[in-house]
């Protein structure tokens, strides 16, 4: 569990990041991973 938490917190930073650099296609490409993650953590849960 561990892991998933510290790969979301890593992804929302990552995203922030781009977002403010307007790195908008890396930040949508970001925001489909967390979005990713989050569907798969609710699905094991």
């Amino acid at each position: 569990m561990k892991p998933d938490l510290e790969r979301t917190l890593k992804l929302k930073q990552a995203a922030e990041r781009l977002m403010c650099e307007g790195n908008m296609e890396r930040y949508l490409h970001a925001l489909r991973l967390l979005l990713a993650q989050r569907t798969r953590n609710a699905a094991l849960a």
